[in-house]
């Protein structure tokens, strides 16, 4: 049976968080036939309520996640696994071999050594570094001595995020010294940057490599911010953007989606973050014909070849969605952990 006429069982963990939502809905612009199953770790998570299955199941941080989902994967017959949360990304990258060659199922995440490059901050940086890319000046600061000439040589303002933080969290711009040792203190593990000018001139980069490690093609959106994720965006053509994303991918070996933030400069593009798996902007790409999503089930399980899509342009606004589920629906799912036939009555959009 081929990719074009079988059913195919897709996994979704961590099916509350904003990723999560956004692949469910890249999957349900495919046009393969997907049947989603949902996991996350709290009743109350919206996704296991929209999808044709879901159950509640432990914190990945817990010795019983990975064979609760194993038993799920056989229970479920499901061929590939994917995930928008980095926490479950991380543990599902260490562990992905372990899963398909216990449950024939695919995990959806590149090979762990580069998982750990991309998730940590200071190690991309050295990477770019080394690599010769454009990267932005940065430091430790327990690195007492290159933390000094930073102060010394970089201008302010800063920023300081956490060096494994994603997204907006643990992020502040330091203006001086002070503000800079208050916004420390409440980092964990921070990296400093500097702060990338034009600030109006910022991109994210969806990009899928093979199972070879090369690139089949991106997709570029000039976004603006809101609520932490991208709000609103215009796709655009950049040969320069689209050449210096798809070569660090392919210099990082990786495998799979990629969601890379940057912004242009006077020195070029320059790559401020790696988010290792799928993007709040999956169900965007989707619809000017760049589905990450589908693109892994062709690849990873159909292995098909995956021809560079031809990204169509348009903009994208971002609003939210009210999702209805009865009460007697959501006191099932939490008195047996499972929900069954995607009991979401009505979805509007505001």
């Amino acid at each position: 049976m081929t990719g074009a006429n079988r059913i195919t069982n897709v996994l979704l963990t961590g099916a509350g968080g904003d990723q999560a939502v956004f692949i469910w809905k890249a999957l349900k612009q495919s046009t393969l036939d997907v049947r989603i199953v949902a996991c996350d770790s709290n009743y109350l998570s919206v996704g296991l309520y929209r999808t044709d299955s879901g159950y509640v199941i432990p914190r990945s941080a817990s010795p019983d996640y990975i064979p609760r989902l194993k038993e799920i994967i056989k229970a479920e017959k499901i061929d590939i696994v994917m995930t928008g949360g980095s926490d479950e990304m991380m543990l599902l990258g260490k562990h992905a071999s372990d899963i398909q060659k216990e449950t024939g199922a695919y995990v959806v995440s590149p090979p762990f050594e580069t998982l750990q490059v991309a998730a940590d901050k200071w190690k991309l940086v050295t990477f770019l570094k080394s690599g010769g890319f454009s990267y932005p000046e940065s430091c430790i600061p327990e690195e007492q001595d290159a933390f000094d000439r930073f102060l010394e040589e970089v201008p302010f303002p800063y920023i300081v995020k956490g060096r494994f933080g994603a997204g907006s969290r643990q992020l502040g711009v330091a203006r001086d010294r002070k503000e800079l040792g208050q916004i420390i203190s409440r980092v964990e593990s921070p990296i400093i940057q500097e702060y990338l000018l034009p600030d109006d001139e910022e991109f994210t980069v969806g990009c899928f490599c093979d199972r070879r490690g090369k690139a089949v093609g991106s997709i570029i959106m000039k976004r603006t911010l809101g609520h932490g994720l991208t709000h609103k965006a215009s796709v655009v053509f950049n040969d320069e953007i689209s050449s210096y994303c798809e070569n660090i991918a392919e210099k990082l070996g990786y495998v799979g989606p990629l969601n890379l933030q940057l912004r242009m400069t006077d020195r070029g593009p320059v790559l401020f973050e790696i988010n290792p798996r799928f993007s709040s902007t999956e169900s965007a790409r989707a619809y000017f014909n760049f589905n990450m999503p589908e693109m892994s089930i062709r690849h990873f399980v159909f292995h098909e070849d995956i021809p560079r899509p031809a990204v169509k342009t348009g903009y994208f606004f971002r609003v939210f969605d009210d999702v209805f589920v009865d009460g007697e629906a959501i006191e099932k799912t939490r008195q047996t952990g499972i929900s069954k036939g995607a009991p979401a009555k009505l979805v509007l959009n505001f």
